[in-house]
């Protein structure tokens, strides 16, 4: 597929995204007692459950920073702190139509840290093969303790991964220590989601058992793969809904609700960390390009990146 094509295919994408968004609007508005159950979380919001939830969200911008960082850091000049600002400020552009803030991000860490582009555009791909392989294995792990009836054989399945934070850490450690330090990092994030999860519908007043929260997981998780749709937008509000009527963990219209709260609190906190770690990212770049003495082109880093 052509640079071109791509483009027009995320435009259509993400008005397609902002379609769905407002149609899951429009569904809850048409049921009274989610209404009720979101204007009670949102007039009286337990301040327990919000601190939950935004602290849950800072953990889960600096885990994607570890995993692309386990990732890249042995390609560039690239700090752990200097990537969770990426990461924060390249999010918030995301949901933005063209992905701008991975095109901007895949540019910094050219132009500023010396990593190829090449070399971003693999993370890329590696970054989303570990969050599927993660989804797939604690979803597995789900099954086999309600198959067996052991929960925490399930639980113990599904913390393997965190074994990653074993690999040994070198100069120039191999692609498998890469995956398995990024894994671990994954890990992280999948509890921090789990942990909104449990704070949003509690919010809405649905208790959710670390089984269900881990289900939760997995079908975000699913929706937030989907390409071209910059953090999933409009589409895991409608998994939520969907899949949970479908395993019978709540009713569509709280799936969509909790995830429009979980939605709501990701722009209100993400966006002012993304804008405040914007400014000494835009500082480094433009120093690094005065050096270089050229900038490149829009056309070109998406020609390039895609």
């Amino acid at each position: 597929m052509t640079p071109p094509r791509r483009r027009i295919v995320r435009v259509v994408a993400f008005v397609m995204a902002l379609a769905l968004l407002v149609t899951a609007v429009v569904a809850i508005l048409r049921s009274a007692p989610t209404v009720e159950q979101v204007r009670t979380a949102v007039v009286h919001p337990d301040p327990t459950r919000v601190l939950v939830c935004i602290v849950a969200l800072f953990v889960n911008i600096v885990s994607c920073g570890g995993i692309f960082h386990a990732l890249l850091a042995p390609f560039g000049r690239i700090g752990r702190f200097e990537m969770v600002q990426l990461i924060a400020t390249s999010s918030v552009l995301n949901y933005l139509p063209l992905r701008p803030g991975l095109v901007g991000r895949i540019a910094h860490q050219d132009v500023v840290n010396g990593i190829p582009l090449s070399r971003s555009a693999i993370s890329v791909v590696e970054a989303g093969v570990v969050c599927a392989f993660s989804i797939g294995w604690l979803a597995g792990a789900v099954a086999l303790a309600q198959w067996s009836g052991m929960p925490m054989l399930g639980w113990t399945i599904a913390a393997l991964p965190s074994l990653g934070w074993c690999a040994r850490r070198t100069t120039n450690p191999t692609t498998a220590q890469r995956l398995l330090n990024a894994l671990a990092w994954r890990q992280v994030d999948l509890l921090a989601w789990g942990a909104r999860y449990w704070a949003v519908f509690a919010l809405l007043g649905v208790a959710l058992s670390p089984v269900d929260c881990a289900r939760a997981v997995c079908i975000g998780g699913v929706a937030n793969l989907i390409p071209f749709i910059g953090n999933g937008l409009g589409i895991r509000e409608w998994a939520m809904g969907l899949a949970g009527e479908r395993m019978a963990l709540w009713s569509t219209d709280v799936g969509l609700a909790a995830e429009l709260l979980n939605r709501a609190v990701d722009i209100a906190v993400a966006v002012p960390i993304g804008l405040l770690c914007a400014v000494p990212i835009a500082r480094r770049l433009r120093a690094a390009m005065a050096d270089r003495g050229k900038a490149p082109t829009a056309d070109a880093l998406h020609s390039r990146s895609d």
